[in-house]
Order: structure tokens, then sequence, then C-alpha cells
């Protein structure tokens, strides 16, 4: 009898190479039988045991022979590994959880050696790491029903607009056959299973010669109809196509159905009947076969000729020893097999378009999809949002207009996810923020609240202007605004405030990159000299002066209600030293200067203006009867 020794391992950050080091390897557990597993054919080398083995790699479901190479180190930590795998993860794109099989298969003295990869998400390994030494294949496989858990055959990937439902859908199925189609409010049974559709085909053109048709030796073209499979039958049948091409006792290759945006159809209209099919038995077949109508038997008959299945009798003996597998194959039934998988995407923020009722939804895995940062390979994208001198984290907006719309909603439908929109090179475009991001708040999130929250201080209609051309242009400094209103956290500085760095200490600094540096100069109360960035302060300053009694609360709130384009001119000690704590951003601290009040408190002003920004500032702060006036010197 052939007895096998199994171990199954999630691969860590430190063997795939992501720790450093570079070195790609599998680290075997301490209690890894190495003698048993090779036969006692390890060779010392010094301080190491050595094993030179080859190993048929049927991950593809072809046996490639590969040789590898066994470690122990006897007299340092004694770790146990297969080193130098560096080419073969390559060819399999192996990465940070995928898993690896290896067995040994033992029969009698003759030994032979197997090894299979299986992507992130196909299985899950409970522990990380599972060793069955030297045990009987059935045996094995009641105990990897234990440890190892099989994706469900049909799951419903569900959670906000853009929280990468579809991409780790991608991501489970690289590297698998997938048949993938959208559902809409006209998708029906016809379009997802299949229908007749017309066609057009060259006939012979006849002639009748006495009571006999002759053909003339022409062709004319005719309309004619035939049935063509849709996206279901055509997984359907490439599913059961994959059991037969499997061999005797071999797990067939998988068949992925993808539907997109489930909820935006009839499911029950368009399921009709296969809805049945959906509830399968402990072996993933259906526990209930339904019979298929004349026109979709003759296709079926016609789609499965020359196909055989092997271990149709095991298949049987699920049915009380019915020949389901020759009615399958005949076409006279329908029956879900255990390699075809059904996964979906629904967005929450679309669930009420077509409710699914609970019939249907029990018969269906679901998996939410939090709302997350985008990462690759462990590391944050660091998308940016594209403003006016300003660029945005993508993540900071993510979770801070996320607190609104459940802040203003008590939901959370309509929030976004981190790929809700697609950024270029790592950029979301200010046209693509305004032209879909808050096209979406304005339209379907906030359009039945008030603006208190001072999200949308102005309409969205404000967000567009016309240059002196006529032509179209987006107000870039009410996108910067409204991204300040919501306390964004500010990725870089760009566009014409580069000219006055942040960081440089002063005003004298040399100019950033080619762009022509603002000299103008500017007094108050006709006294001083004073530059853009210094403005602010000395206007504040002059602000307190002339009413030393102000709390740092009230000053706030005075200049917030001023309504100049940066609304946060001043903030409280407080709201500081939140923002710096919670920024990633380096030079962020010199965008303010601190302003002690007579009382002892301490606000904190802002120091970044555009011309256009600090014209407006002054327009709006010689309007006041604060007797300060703001005026241009020199430039």
């Amino acid at each position: 009898m052939r007895k096998s020794i199994f171990f199954y391992k999630e691969l860590t950050p430190a063997e795939v190479g992501k720790t450093g080091t570079h070195e790609v390897y599998v680290r075997l557990p301490n209690n890894f039988d190495f003698e048993t597993f090779f036969g006692n054919s390890a060779v010392e080398n010094g301080s190491v045991m050595e094993v030179n083995f080859s190993v048929q790699d049927i991950t593809n479901g072809e046996s490639v022979p590969t040789p590898l190479r066994f470690v122990y180190f006897k007299n340092s930590n004694q770790e146990k590994r297969i080193p130098s795998l560096g080419p073969l993860f390559k060819s399999h794109s192996i990465q940070e959880g995928d898993v690896v099989c290896l067995e040994s298969r033992i029969d009698g003295t003759s030994y032979s050696y197997y090894l299979c990869f299986y992507k992130k998400g196909e299985i899950q390994v409970n522990p990380a790491a599972v060793y069955f030494s030297k045990i009987e294949k059935d045996q094995a496989n009641t105990l990897l029903n234990s440890y190892i858990k099989q994706p469900p055959l049909q799951q419903i990937f569900y959670g906000a607009p853009g929280s990468g439902k579809s991409h780790i859908i991608k991501e489970q199925t690289k590297g698998e056959d997938v048949i993938r189609t959208t559902f809409h409010p006209d998708t029906d049974y016809s379009t997802f299973v299949g229908t007749y559709k017309p066609t057009t085909e060259f006939v012979p053109v006849l002639a009748i010669i006495g009571d006999k048709a002759v053909e003339t030796g022409r062709q004319e073209k005719r309309i004619s109809y035939e049935f063509v499979s849709q996206a279901f039958l055509q997984a359907y049948v490439a599913a059961w196509k994959k059991v037969d091409d499997a061999r005797q006792g071999d797990t067939p290759k998988r068949q992925f159905l993808v539907i997109e945006e489930i909820n935006r159809g009839n499911c029950a209209q368009i399921f009709g009947d296969l809805f049945q099919l959906l509830d399968r038995n402990d072996y993933g077949y259906s526990d209930y076969p339904v019979n298929a109508d004349t026109d979709m038997q003759r296709q079926l008959k016609r789609l499965f000729e020359g196909v055989e299945i092997e271990n149709a009798e095991s298949i049987n003996a699920l049915y009380d020893g019915r020949d389901i597998v020759k009615e399958v194959l005949c076409g006279e039934v329908l029956l879900l097999p255990n390699n075809l998988y059904i996964w979906a995407t629904m967005n929450t923020s679309d669930q009420s378009l077509f409710p699914i009722d609970s019939a249907f939804k029990r018969r269906w895995d679901w998996q939410y999809m939090p709302i997350s940062e985008g990462r690759d390979r462990g590391q944050s994208k660091n998308w940016k949002i594209e403003a006016d001198t300003q660029m945005y984290s993508w993540w900071s907006f993510i979770q801070k207009i996320n607190d609104e719309i459940y802040d203003k909603t008590n939901s959370e439908d309509k929030k976004l996810g981190y790929y809700f929109c697609k950024p270029i090179n790592g950029v979301v475009k200010v046209e693509t923020f305004v032209s879909k991001i808050l096209f979406y708040l304005w339209n379907d999130v906030f359009k039945d609240f008030d603006n208190e929250s001072g999200i949308f201080a102005e309409p969205y209609d404000k967000f567009y202007g016309t240059d002196t051309k006529g032509e179209v242009v987006i107000a870039k400094d009410k996108v910067q605004t409204l991204l300040d209103n919501l306390h964004v956290e500010v990725a870089e500085i760009i566009g014409a405030d580069e000219n006055e760095s942040v960081s440089d200490e002063s005003d004298n600094a040399a100019t950033a990159g080619s762009a022509v540096r603002d000299k103008s100069v500017y007094s108050i109360n006709g006294e001083g000299n004073y530059v853009k960035k210094t403005v602010p302060l000395a206007t504040v300053t002059a602000y307190v002066k002339n009413y030393p009694d102000i709390t740092a609360s009230e000053l706030v709130e005075t200049w917030y209600a001023l309504g100049t384009m940066i609304r946060q001119i001043v903030i409280s000690k407080e709201s500081y030293e939140q923002k710096l704590s919670k920024t990633s951003d380096a030079i962020f601290a010199k965008r303010y200067n601190s302003l002690s009040l007579p009382n002892g408190e301490v606000v904190y002003v802002y120091n970044q203006f555009t011309p256009e920004r600090i014209n407006d500032f002054i327009s709006k702060v010689n309007e006041q009867y604060w007797d300060i006036h703001i005026e241009k010197v020199a430039e």
C-alpha cells in the first residue's frame, strides 16, 4: 500500500524575499522527518545534511520535473529548509500568502516527490504550516479537510463602491479560466443562459426542374437562427469538459463564472429554474438537477459530443445510482459540477435597485469588503489628489469624507472605497475629482441633506468656470478650499506656491523649479513690508491688538466666518497638534506660524498663499470694520 507524507505551508514575507535578504526558500518545521521523507538519502556535508531530489511540479496540471535541494543545518539553529527557489517562484509568480504543498509518495522502497502551489485565497492553511507524516492517501484527505478551507463555490463580494471587490476576484482567480458577465436592468434568462439569435449564412441556390430541386452552383446569403450559448452555458460546458480532461483520481481544473454587479439585475428572473442548481451537496455537485428545454438540450448534446467522464460511476453514486452523467452529456438535465465556481460582486450603494430575496441569498457565501487603504506588496499606494497649489492624501480624503457620509446618512451604503476612481501615475487629477467624486457626493450622497457641515459651501456648478476663450475649466481653488475644510492631509506643495517653498526658512530663499518668484510687498495700516507668506500672521496680530480680550475659540470662529478661499486661516492649538500627529507630511509644521494671545492661549496661522488667494484675503479683510487696511506697496 502506498503511503505519503504531506507538507502544506503558507509562505511568509521572508520566504518570498521581502525582508531585505533577497533569499527565496521554504522553511520546514522542526518536526519535519527528513530521513523518512527522503528515505535516508541525506548526505553529510560538514555541518549540513543535504538531499538533492527531483519533484514533479503539478501546479498547472502537468507534471514538470524540477531539481531541488534540502538542507539541514545541524550545528546552528537546527533549521531545515529548501533554498534557492528564485527561478521556481518566478515562474509561478509566487507572492506572500501563497501556499506550497510538498508530497513524498512512498511505495515500498520507491520514493517520488510532488510539488504544487496555490495562490493566496485558493486554500487557507490553519495553522500556517501543516505536516502529515506517513499516512494513507484517504487519511490525508480527511485531515486536510480539517486544516484546509477550499474557496466557496458560490460567493458574493459586497461592499462600498471602490472597495476592491473586482480586484480581489481578479487576484484570487489569476491563472484560472474565467468567464465574466455583468448584470444590468435589461439582463434576463436568455442573455445569461442562451437564446436563438439571427445570423447570416451562405446556402445553395436551387432550381426546380420538373419535380426535382437541382443546385445551380450559386450561393446566396440568407438569415437563419441558431442557439447561442451565453455566459452561464459557456462556463457550464467548460467546467464539465474540464471534468472530462481530468485523469482518474485527479482534481479537475476549476472554471469560474464571475458576475459583476449581480444586484443590478433581477436575479429571480435571470436565473429562473437555474436557481435550484445553486443547492450543492457535500461533494460540490447540484443536489437537485433541472430538466433542460428542447432547444437547450439540442445545444448541449452537440457541445458535449465526444465527452466521456472517467469517474462517472462515483458521480452517479451521489444520485442513488442514477446515470446522471449520461443525462448531463445528452443535455437532458443541468447539473453543476464541483469545479464550477460562481462568484459575484455587489455594491451596497445599489442594493435597492433589485432586492435579492432571502432564498437566493442563503445559497451564497458572503464576503464583506471593508474600506481600506490601497496597498501594493504591503506598501501604501500613496495616491494623491491634485488641487490648486497642493496635493492632498487620497486615503486621508477617503477617511474624512466617509466620516461625513456616515454622520449625515447613518449608513455605510454610500461610502467611497479606495478604488472608487483610477488615478494617473498615482494622482487623481482635479478634473476627475470634480466630475466623478464631487458629482457623486453632490448628486447621490448629500442631495437630500443640508450643507451645514460645510463640505459644499457652494453649489456643485461653482466648481466649473470658463476661461478667456470661453472654454470650461475647473475652479481648482474651490477644490482646495473643500479639501482644507475637510482637514484632509496635505501630501505636497505644487504649482504657483512652489516659488515660496515651505522648506525655505526665508522669504529670500531661491525659487523652486523655473517659476518666477512673486516679490509683491504689502503694508498694514501704512506700516511694514510684508510678503504673501507674512501678511496673514501680521494681519491676525493686528486684529488681536485691536481686540486684546479675545479668546482662541472666538478668534478661530471670527476668521473662519471671514469666508476666504482658505477657510481655516486660524486654527486652535488642539487642532494644530491633532493635524500634526496624524499627518505624514514632513514639512507640515512650516505651513503655520504660532501666535500667542494676551490671555496665554496659542493659535496657529496658515502661511501658504497664492497671488489669487492673497488678493481674496486682502479684499475680505479690507471690507471689515476692523480698522485694518492692507495695501500693496511694491512688486
